[in-house]
C-alpha cells in the first residue's frame, strides 16, 4: 500500500515538473552531497589552523630540522603535511632536489584531495540553469500545444499546466545553480590562498635550510 502511494506520488510530482524537472531535482540531491562533502574536506584539512607551521619555522632556526619536525606535530594542514616530509627527507640526508621532489608530491597529492569533485560542481552549475531554460521551452511548448488542440474551447487549467511546468523549472534551475556555482568559487578561492601560503613557506623553509637561514631566495625567485 505504501509502496503505491508514493509511485503515485512520484507520478504526479513528474507530471507537475516534467523531465527538465526530474533532471533537476536529482542533480540537486548530488549537489548537495558534494557541497557537504566538500566542506568536510576542508574542515578535516584544517586550512585555518597555521600555528604550528609557524612554530616549525621558528624551531627550525633554533634547534634545526628535527625540532622543526616535533614543532609540526600531527597537523593535518597540507603545507604541515609537505614540510614535515621534506623534514624527513632532509633527516635521511637525501639532497636538495630529492626533497624538493618529495614537497611537489606532496603538494599535488593534496590539491587533488582538496579539488576532488570541483569541476562536477561547477559542471552543474553551468548546466542547471540550461536544463531549466529546456524545461521552460517544454512547458510552454505543451501550453501551446493544449491550446491548438482545444481549438476555441480553450481550457484555462490545461494552459496553465504548461506554463507552471515552464516556471517551475527555470526556478529549480536557478536554485540548483546558485549554490553550485558559490560552492565551487569558495573553494577555489581557498585553494587559491593555499596555493599561494605554500609556496611562500616552502620557500621559507628551504631558504633557512639550505641558504643559512635566509629569506632572500623569496626575493630572487
Amino acid at each position: 500500500m505504501n509502496t503505491s502511494l508514493d509511485s503515485d506520488t512520484l507520478i504526479k510530482i513528474y507530471n507537475y515538473i516534467g523531465p527538465a524537472g526530474a533532471i533537476l531535482a536529482l542533480m540537486s540531491v548530488l549537489s548537495l552531497t558534494l557541497i557537504i562533502s566538500k566542506i568536510f574536506i576542508f574542515l578535516f584539512a584544517r586550512l585555518g589552523s597555521t600555528r604550528r607551521i609557524e612554530e616549525a619555522l621558528a624551531a627550525l632556526d633554533e634547534g634545526g630540522v628535527e625540532a622543526a619536525l616535533a614543532a609540526l606535530g600531527p597537523s593535518r594542514h597540507p603545507v604541515a603535511r609537505m614540510l614535515r616530509a621534506g623534514a624527513q627527507r632532509i633527516m635521511a640526508g637525501e639532497g636538495r632536489e630529492a626533497v624538493e621532489a618529495e614537497i611537489r608530491a606532496i603538494a599535488s597529492r593534496e590539491m587533488i584531495r582538496l579539488s576532488r569533485n570541483d569541476r562536477l560542481l561547477e559542471l552543474i552549475g553551468l548546466i542547471a540553469p540550461l536544463l531549466g531554460l529546456l524545461g521552460t521551452i517544454l512547458g510552454m511548448i505543451s501550453a501551446f500545444q493544449a491550446l491548438q488542440t482545444s481549438g476555441s474551447k480553450a481550457d484555462p487549467a490545461v494552459l496553465a499546466g504548461g506554463i507552471w511546468e515552464a516556471l517551475l523549472t527555470t526556478a529549480m534551475g536557478l536554485v540548483v545553480a546558485i549554490p553550485a556555482i558559490v560552492a565551487f568559487n569558495m573553494a577555489q578561492n581557498k585553494l587559491d590562498k593555499l596555493r599561494q601560503f605554500a609556496s611562500v613557506t616552502v620557500a621559507r623553509f628551504l631558504a633557512r635550510v639550505y641558504d643559512g637561514g635566509r629569506d632572500d631566495a623569496l626575493e630572487r625567485g
